[in-house]
């Protein structure tokens, strides 16, 4: 099966409403796998999907990484219902989702962290928004950006990042870029804290 049948098979499990954001906001099943490999080289990892949406990213690295666990958190719990059921029906043991703002969660249990841009929608108007419940309000953005940097610059030696898109912000300083654009596109990058 090709990476673009294996997203149209997993997209075609969401609603309408939900496929007609799928090629904007969530991952592809390409660079869910390339992501998932970088973001646990090693057995045992646990890596935190920050703003999971559907599920997409952790479900597909879940199956390409069976030996690492991925968390997503997500703010709408209706996505979250979503991202659960796929998972039960992937009949997957290393994913699970949590309803939650991201910045509420203890981090520190986490080796690893993926980054689709998780806060740009608080820059959009509502035309490009997977649904009306986070608004444009790009001051949350700036305040979310920023804690995401704290939570880094925090996190212990070896931990490693994959953004796609970037998050709005730098790594901090300790972060050393280990892989950028193996995939073609210079949108994914690895950084790896010093």
């Amino acid at each position: 099966m090709t990476d673009a049948e294996s997203d149209w098979r997993f997209d075609e499990q969401l609603s309408g409403e939900l496929q007609v954001s799928a090629g904007t906001h969530f991952t592809s099943v390409v660079v869910a796998r390339y992501a998932a490999r970088l973001l646990a080289p090693r057995p045992g990892m646990v890596v935190l999907d920050v703003g999971a949406g559907v599920g997409k990213f952790c479900i597909t690295a879940a199956r390409e990484v069976p030996d690492a666990t991925f968390v997503g958190v997500e703010y709408r719990p209706h996505l979250v219902t979503v991202a659960t059921e796929l998972a039960r029906r992937a009949a997957l043991t290393n994913v699970r989702f949590i309803h939650a703002d991201a910045l509420e969660l203890d981090w520190a249990p986490y080796d690893a962290f993926y980054l689709f841009n998780p806060f740009a929608e608080h820059l959009f108007d509502g035309a490009l928004a997977v649904d009306l419940t986070i608004t444009f309000n790009p001051e949350r953005y700036v305040r979310y950006v920023d804690a995401v940097q704290r939570r880094l610059a925090a996190a212990r030696p070896g931990t490693r990042v994959v953004s796609y898109h970037g998050f709005g912000g730098a790594p901090p300083e300790a972060y050393e870029l280990a892989d950028e654009g193996s995939l073609g596109t210079r949108e994914l990058e690895l950084w790896i804290k010093a």
